[in-house]
């Protein structure tokens, strides 16, 4: 029996890191890794590790199987000295032949840039950190050369944008690109700099692999949810009307290069015959637009693709193929629940299962979710181990899921 394996037990990372070292969650001790769960599955069944990771390091990880290769480079730092950064390219398709270079790269490489400001007295944590996605700009230049074939000719570069530890909604980013200098940019100079920062493309294929599909602005957007985080509501506030600053300035920069086809850069997200001139406002709302702090938002306006991180990586690693070959699927995740059945792996990794006619097997530190909902979302079975051994539940699961 041929068993896929996939998933992880952490807790899942909210979008965005920001401020820094706020957002992350710590994996509980006694967590099994995916390769502990494939060291206790393995004396039943044949298996096929994939490993998924929609934001942070794990993304560039889980793409070392079809892109092997690491480029090192350096980015300028917030405070003068220049930050380390990681890119992994891929040349080569499944079966060994030349394609179009792709290059992978993650945003929570680098820090937010910036000065920290403050909001004056009245509030009882008036101060700002730094949140500029400077370094984010400079670290998609990068790409876009590594992304260039052996003749020049422009590639893909997939940016994942979840783990970024800015909140400027793409700004400092598409500053970096076209060059210019630090500040907000409105009117003419807007659109001078989104020109400039599509001409820097040059043609590149982006994407945004984004965490979730979180707008740029509203009650459920970039801004929304960083109380959770012990972010001051009036610094949220702030936030959000900054935001929606950056969003206004971009919707009129790029509505008037669409109108004047002068753009230089590839199809817009969103655009229709029948909306030209209502693209620029549509992009804050765009799902995915407010993720990393809104970088999905300038990927967007650069006329890049916004695309679900955990789609990006099951594609690029021919998942869909690993499926026909399995007899079923087990899915490793931390709690069955509303996040694993509404974006999380569960969800992307039993929709694919489907097609396949393939049992979808969930093991789980917590089981929230109820029947009628697992039935919903084509799973077979999930099991908790709660406070409970979880080697013990995987290998007792194993046997009941393996035949002979």
């Amino acid at each position: 029996m041929r068993v896929l394996l996939t998933g992880s037990a952490a807790p899942p990372l909210p979008d965005g890191a920001w401020p820094h070292g706020v957002a992350t969650p710590a994996a509980g001790q006694g967590v099994p890794t995916l390769a502990d769960v494939a060291s206790w599955w393995a004396p039943h069944a044949d298996l096929d590790v994939v490993a998924l990771a929609a934001q942070g390091p794990g993304f560039l990880d889980a793409l070392a199987p079809v892109a092997p290769e690491v480029l090192a480079g350096v980015v300028p730092g917030p405070a003068g000295p220049e930050v380390p950064v990681a890119l992994r390219r891929r040349t080569a398709d499944a079966g060994g032949a030349p394609t179009r270079p792709t290059v992978y790269v993650d945003a929570s490489q680098v820090p937010a840039a910036g000065d920290a400001g403050t909001l004056g007295p009245g509030s009882p944590d008036p101060t700002v950190p730094a949140r500029s996605s400077t370094a984010v700009g400079h670290l998609l230049a990068l790409a876009v050369d590594a992304a260039r074939d052996a003749a020049g000719a422009p590639g893909r570069v997939v940016l994942a944008t979840g783990s970024s530890t800015s909140h400027d909604a793409g700004l400092g980013a598409l500053r970096a690109l076209a060059g210019a200098e630090v500040g907000r940019v409105a009117g003419d100079a807007a659109v001078e700099v989104l020109r400039a920062a599509r001409a820097a493309l040059g043609g590149t294929d982006l994407v945004a692999a984004v965490a979730s599909d979180v707008p740029l602005l509203g009650l459920h957007g970039a801004s929304a949810t960083l109380d959770g985080r012990g972010v001051d509501a009036a610094v949220a506030q702030y936030l959000e009307r900054e935001l929606g600053a950056v969003a206004h300035d971009v919707a009129a920069a790029v509505d008037r290069l669409a109108s004047d086809g002068t753009g230089g850069g590839g199809a817009l997200v969103g655009r229709d015959l029948l909306a030209t001139a209502t693209t620029g406002r549509r992009l804050a709302g765009l799902p995915g637009a407010g993720s990393g702090g809104g970088l999905g938002h300038a990927v967007a306006a650069l006329g890049g693709r916004l695309v679900p991180a955990l789609r990006v990586l099951a594609d690029d690693l021919g998942l869909d193929e690993r499926l026909a070959g399995a007899d079923a699927v087990v899915v490793l995740a931390d709690e069955l629940g509303a996040h694993e059945l509404g974006d999380g792996t569960v969800r992307e990794v039993a929709a694919r299962a489907g097609h396949h006619a393939l049992p979808v097997v969930v093991v789980a530190r917590s089981v929230v979710a109820g029947r009628r909902e697992q039935a919903a979302a084509g799973l077979s079975g999930a099991y908790a181990w709660d406070d409970g051994d979880p080697r013990a539940l995987v290998e007792r699961v194993a046997r009941t899921w393996s035949r002979g």
